[in-house]
């Protein structure tokens, strides 16, 4: 089978979405090596993404170059995908995100990855690029999709409340991290006081992942950690790119009486490094609004690290009853900071075997099993 795959992630880094695809499509092609994969790159490959060898039965299509640069890749992909479609011979084609170019020939069989609904639930935390693309071919690709797949049970609730009138009526739920990137991992003494060093961490600290984004919640830590700070030297370290409305957070750490050493920001980091905090963070904390799956949770348990995340959305799914796990209703500011407190002087154990459904290599041997029963239902 010719798979057609909407490769555009790749082309801007993203660290959610574009970390959930890379490792879903290298294990899908090393699982399904009969079938060969073309995957569109509007733009070339960012290089963030740390990419080397590939299956044999991917080929990159990279049209860097071909198109005007600030033609958004939506408008290519309206322009290459039924074209690539016919000149291939496609049986299928997939997108990361809910997404379907028009007039793709009929006979070829379409499938989107829903990873949220921030766009219906938050759309104000969005900028409005994002809320009119979105409007535009959200709710289309997923009610024309022939096959529907949800990175989390949440998620797919979610799709069955607001899209109750769709094609693909058997929805796949299935999401994961790459296990081979992240796992617990002993460092040595001389590693331990390199990476403290390279970011400036004294002591004890907490660990926040993911972009500056309003729906990340990460004004509140940045409100709470101060006493932390001051009481106990307790640092938080934040890596995550900036997004919009990042201003916000620079409001705060700008204010001449937020303790500036009690937050380090470390912007992007490598995979490996990334891997490193995890395993010598004392624990990872989120307060996010809402989350599709919660990868950053699911990174951090699986490198050992005990979690701290709040009681909502995927993340109760990701959490509740795993060793390691703590769950917080609501944002009262002394329940996070004893929570805290309590899980780095307990030191927690986390139990990576209760995390066994999310692991890519079963996940996508579900997700082939699930296609093919639905191709002979058609």
């Amino acid at each position: 089978m010719n798979i057609l795959v909407d490769g555009r992630i790749w082309s801007l880094y993203s660290a959610g979405v574009g970390t959930f695809f890379t490792s879903a499509i290298l294990e899908w092609a090393r699982q399904c090596d009969k079938d060969t994969f073309y995957i569109i790159l509007p733009k070339g490959i960012d290089t963030k993404y740390e990419l080397q060898d590939f299956p044999n039965n991917i080929v990159l299509l990279n049209y860097a170059g071909r198109f005007p640069q600030r033609l958004p890749n939506i408008f290519i992909l309206q322009l290459l995908v039924p074209y690539l479609c016919r000149k291939l011979h496609i049986s299928l084609y997939y997108s990361p995100v809910p997404h379907l170019p028009y007039f793709i020939p009929s006979k070829v069989k379409t499938m989107v990855t829903v990873h949220d609904v921030v766009n219906i639930e938050m759309a104000h935390t969005m900028s409005w690029t994002n809320r009119m693309a979105t409007s535009i071919f959200f709710s289309q690709a997923i009610k024309k999709a022939d096959y529907l797949w949800t990175n989390s049970h949440y998620t797919k609730s979610k799709v069955d409340e607001y899209f109750p009138k769709r094609c693909c009526r058997d929805i796949f739920v299935g999401g994961a991290v790459d296990r081979n990137v992240f796992h617990p991992k002993t460092l040595s003494e001389q590693d331990y006081e390199d990476i403290k060093k390279k970011y400036g961490i004294h002591n004890k600290f907490v660990l926040f992942v993911g972009s500056l984004e309003p729906r990340k919640n990460l004004r509140f830590l940045l409100n709470i950690i101060p006493d932390l700070y001051r009481k106990y030297g307790i640092q938080l370290v934040v890596v995550g790119g900036k997004s919009w409305k990042s201003s916000d957070i620079r409001t705060i750490v700008e204010n001449p009486e937020f303790p500036k050493e009690s937050t380090i920001f470390c912007g992007y980091v490598t995979n490996s490094e990334l891997m490193m905090l995890y395993n010598i963070a004392d624990c990872f904390v989120s307060a996010a609004l809402m989350e599709g799956l919660g990868m950053p949770q699911l990174e951090a348990l699986l490198c050992g690290c005990p979690i701290i995340t709040a009681n909502n959305s995927a993340m109760t799914e990701v959490a509740k009853d795993k060793d390691g796990a703590m769950l917080i209703d609501g944002y009262q500011p002394e329940k996070w900071q004893d929570t805290i407190l309590r899980v780095i002087e307990e030191k927690p154990t986390v139990n990576i075997e209760q995390l066994a459904e999310y692991d890519w290599e079963v996940v996508i041997r579900k997700l082939s099993e699930q296609l093919n029963m639905q191709e002979e239902r058609l």
